[in-house]
């Protein structure tokens, strides 16, 4: 028997998907984001840059969706900014029922490869001190522990562990950007396997 490979698509976020990123994060963040910050981050596409993956074809509506307009196709979903050099993620999240299974990886994968349109030299983020699985991606592209921040997290006040990539221009980062790419198993619409091969 054939398997064929999951099509999969990463765009840019709109408006119309903002209802189904707030599905998912009430699913799994205590504190999601109100739907006002997600529109000012996508008035602000000179500086941010969000994206969602979907899965392309057909797709069965996911149990417990509550709302008729939310989209059965959106698997995850991920943010950054722009300030000067650095990226600095601002959220990534994936549905609850389709966790550990590459996805996650994939959304990540889109973000560096903005922080290279973009134009950054680094990228840098906050996750949760009890995220081992995130920490383990994080650190599979070359990722490292730099600083913590107390209380970060207003719904427990747990503390965020702050992580940096090297200059993502740097054999290392770019070794392991290359690795995580190959490690994903699916056809991704937009997302450029051959961006590293072709220099800065």
């Amino acid at each position: 028997m054939v398997q064929l490979r999951q099509q999969l698509a990463l765009e840019l976020m709109r408006e119309a998907d903002v209802a189904t990123v707030q599905e998912i994060e009430r699913e799994i963040f205590a504190t999601p984001w109100p739907r006002n910050a997600y529109y000012r981050e996508l008035a602000s596409r000179a500086s941010a840059h969000y994206m969602v993956l979907r899965q392309e074809g057909l797709v069965e509506t996911p149990s417990g969706y509550r709302a008729p307009d939310l989209d059965p196709t959106m698997i995850g979903y991920g943010g950054m900014w722009r300030m000067y050099d650095e990226a600095h993620v601002t959220t990534i999240g994936v549905r609850h029922d389709l966790q550990h299974r590459g996805y996650g990886r994939i959304v990540f994968a889109g973000l560096v490869q903005a922080a290279y349109d973009m134009g950054a030299k680094w990228v840098t983020l906050e996750v949760r001190t009890t995220n081992e699985n995130a920490m383990r991606m994080y650190e599979g592209f070359s990722f490292k522990v730099i600083g913590r921040r107390k209380g970060y997290y207003t719904d427990n006040g747990e503390d965020a562990v702050v992580m940096w990539s090297d200059s993502i221009h740097s054999p290392r980062f770019r070794k392991a950007y290359e690795e995580n790419l190959e490690r994903i198993e699916a056809d991704v619409r937009g997302l450029r396997r051959d961006l590293i091969t072709k220099g800065e």
